[in-house]
């Protein structure tokens, strides 16, 4: 007779109050973690009311760009919810966009101030005929600015969780990376695999836009060796706080800036092999057939999906195909690229209207040819993620590795090492899936907070623009004027490869723009018309003094604050899941013929063996005898292999790059990075905000992981490789108890958590 024990026989109902206990203790776990107590870099506070840092796009702006105070008085308010009761609905009545725009909210605006009261910005108009029809631009509206006040009932509540303060207006970090964001712009068309020789010119456009070449990438990697930020590599390095050392030790571990080295990710591994990882290209294939039907005498076939034959329905597909296997689907890692040498926002009227809230979106104009291809360029990851759905990349990789029957941790009571339990439920392909998307989720909602209730930050975009501003007209910013023109000043001085690049981009574009316009066909009018006959909207610029940002979006950045990333810690909470969950480790429990072993495979006293965190090898794991890079013809149906060197550490000798050179884990970090940074190919972020973010998401996730383990009732333990390096081990013995141990360092819980924010008192 089936009777659960613990049951529920409507009197005593056991395991109702069991169920009750654990719910405690899950809650215990939360409670036992101090919050992390934000603060932010307090330039909100300064520059007499001009805000030129902080975040207000959308709010009325002046034809200088400044945001009417009131307006932006009242959006800091609103954002907080001061005077909102529990239960009471939130109306955000916030000045939104120029008055006389469609969709525009009048909300407060300070009488007097001269606010540009009209978009002046026409776009296509496709829903109409003729074709040549256009229509008035109409309002955005911001983003989610309140959900970093809902709570959350698993993991760390979004108010418990923090980031470090952004760098500031005078900061030497602030500096370099807006060059960093700059030279990213300049290096948009240039594809990848080029960067490794500083000789290779960097490319506007290509073969069939036309190509203007000022100069090598070599250059790039000068000036930014010549800023003061990355001077740590060097003997004449000033001191630093521990923040500061830390940002800049996983940047390149106190190594010479090198093209190979730089706009990486800071996570191990990042910087090894080529650029992309090789999640975002290989797909479900190999030597053995994995991806398609099963070959004669074939033992290690992964599925028997009919989809994953090629086209022609007999030869299965392998890795360089790059499809991967979603049930009796195939997911293609080829995208639709956007056309090479279209930018944005490169003109002063254009970049007001934006800045006012002008939803220009949909202006995206994909390449001529339409096929999909790999990623190949930076514009091609900047298209990625304009796109893609969050945790789409790392869906991704964990159907590819379940595909590839990678392992889960050994410390796990089912599945890998045991003769009668399997993994489905729990511990199991359904689990990991669905708890990526729970983790997304939070991490969406932890860094809403960061970026509305705390820093505010501006966007890239918007500095830019401030930096363009204060060298015609320094007065307008008030104290922040001579900051200002004193950093753009220096970047001029110190990056004259990657100042001359941005110059040469906007004349360009600029220059293509007003041709458009000229052209009777509409198909050649792929920027916005500016409306003639209305008030002027801003100044003339000197077109040698024009530092706007290109921007990769026509609608520029989204409608929040820059910092954190919304990419960057949704990237580091589902990578943790990852890295958690299935085997990092090149070891094995090997268990002998015929014997049967139905003990937890990795008990939890073995997790500080130096064996259980040597990181496994992609290429064994995977069976991939080559690394994978986007084809030199990037019409190409099939990914080529790489002709990268790398240095052998034993004899110093170059030599071509193997698959086995490259570690699960790393390249799990790399597709971090590569999704994260590719927000700053698109000039939407800085580094900064995915350092910080990839971090605050990574502690969402293990919060949730810890939490979860109070619900099981075996021994069970999951070792985890942390961004830091960090040896991470999450366990219990299956009572209710929830453990976490660092195993290496500082081994001290407490410290892990909040050692990138600084909290009172500390002044690191």
């Amino acid at each position: 007779m089936l009777k659960p024990e613990p049951g529920n026989d409507g009197k005593n109902n056991a395991r109702h109050k069991a169920a009750t206990q654990r719910r405690g203790k899950a809650k215990a776990v939360a409670d036992s973690r101090k919050p992390i107590l934000t603060t932010n870099n307090g330039e909100i506070r300064d520059y007499d009311g001009v805000w030129p840092t902080n975040f207000h796009k959308g709010i009325p702006h002046n034809c200088y760009g400044i945001p009417d105070p009131k307006a932006f008085g009242d959006f800091q308010e609103k954002l907080s919810n001061k005077g909102v009761a529990a239960g009471e609905y939130a109306r955000f009545d916030v000045a939104l966009g120029p008055s006389n725009a469609p969709g525009n909210n009048k909300g407060g605006r300070k009488k007097g101030f001269k606010a540009v009261t009209t978009f002046h910005s026409l776009i296509p108009d496709n829903e109409k005929k003729p074709e040549k029809a256009e229509k008035r631009v109409k309002v955005r509206n911001w983003e989610s600015p309140l959900a970093g006040h809902a709570y959350d009932l698993e993991g760390p509540d979004a108010g418990d969780v923090g980031m470090a303060a952004a760098p500031a207006l005078g900061d030497d970090e602030l500096l370099a990376e807006m060059a960093e964001v700059y030279a990213l712009a300049a290096l948009r068309d240039t594809p990848f695999e080029t960067w490794s020789n500083p000789k290779n010119p960097v490319i506007f456009g290509d073969d069939h836009y036309g190509k203007s070449i000022p100069g090598p990438i070599g250059g790039i990697v000068e000036d930014l060796k010549r800023l003061d930020f990355f001077k740590n590599y060097k003997k004449e390095a000033k001191p630093r706080t521990p923040r500061d050392r830390r940002r800049l030790a996983r940047r390149g571990k106190n190594e010479d800036l090198t093209l190979n080295s730089m706009f990486r990710g800071s996570a191990p591994g990042s910087m090894v092999g080529p650029y992309l990882s090789q999640f975002m290209l290989i797909g479900t294939g190999g030597e053995k057939g994995m991806g398609g039907m099963p070959e004669d005498g074939a033992k290690d076939v992964r599925h028997s999906c009919p989809m994953g034959v090629g086209m022609d329905g007999k030869e299965p597909l392998r890795a360089e195909d790059g499809y991967i296997g979603y049930g009796a689907q195939r997911i293609d890692q080829r995208i639709r690229a956007q056309q090479p040498g279209l930018d944005h926002m490169t003109d002063w009227t254009l970049w007001l209207d934006v800045q006012n809230g002008a939803k220009v979106n949909g202006l995206d104009k994909f390449d001529q040819d339409g096929r999909p291809r790999f990623i190949n360029t930076p514009r091609d990851l900047a298209t990625y993620v304009h796109f893609d759905q969050l945790y789409q990349a790392y869906l991704n990789a964990c159907l590819l590795m379940l595909e590839y029957k990678l392992p889960f941790d050994q410390g796990m009571p089912s599945g890998n090492g045991h003769t009668t339990r399997g993994s489905f439920a729990t511990f199991g392909g359904p689990h990991v899936l669905a708890l990526m998307t729970e983790v997304s989720s939070r991490a969406l909602k932890a860094v809403r907070r960061q970026k509305f209730q705390h820093h505010l930050r501006g966007r890239p975009e918007q500095l830019a623009a401030m930096l363009t501003l204060a060298l015609h007209k320094p007065k307008k910013l008030g104290t922040a004027g001579a900051l200002a023109k004193k950093a753009i000043a220096k970047f001029i001085d110190r990056a004259p490869n990657i100042e001359s690049m941005i110059i040469a981009r906007n004349k360009e574009q600029n220059k293509a723009r007003i041709a458009s316009h000229a052209e009777e066909s509409e198909k050649e009018k792929i920027y916005p018309t500016l409306l003639e006959g209305v008030e002027d909207c801003g100044f003339t610029l000197d077109e040698d003094k024009n530092y706007l940002l290109p921007m990769a979006f026509p609608e520029g950045s989204p409608m929040h604050a820059t910092y954190g990333a919304g990419h960057a810690t949704v990237a580091g909470a589902c990578v943790t899941v990852l890295k958690a969950f299935f085997e990092m480790s090149a070891s094995e429990i090997e268990i002998p013929d015929g014997e049967v072993n139905l003990d937890q495979p990795l008990p939890l006293s073995q997790t500080k063996s130096e064996k259980w965190w040597k990181a496994a090898s992609l290429g064994k794991r995977f069976m991939l005898k080559n690394v994978y890079i986007p084809p030199s013809d990037k019409w190409q149906p099939k990914l080529d292999t790489s002709k990268m060197m790398v240095t052998d550490k034993k004899t110093k000798n170059n030599r071509k790059i193997k698959a086995t050179d490259l570690t699960i884990e790393g390249e799990l970090n790399k597709l971090a990075a590569n999704i994260s940074i590719g927000r700053n190919m698109a000039g939407v972020h800085f580094y900064t905000d995915y350092y910080d973010s990839l971090r605050m998401g990574e502690r969402v996730a293990v919060g949730i992981l810890l939490e979860q383990m109070a619900t099981y009732t075996d021994p069970c333990s999951l070792r985890l490789p942390s961004f830091d390096g960090d040896r991470l081990v999450i366990s219990t013995r299956g009572e209710g108890d929830v453990k976490l141990d660092v195993l290496n360092g500082k081994k001290d819980p407490d410290e892990w958590w909040a050692r990138h924010v600084p909290q009172l008192g500390d002044n690191s």
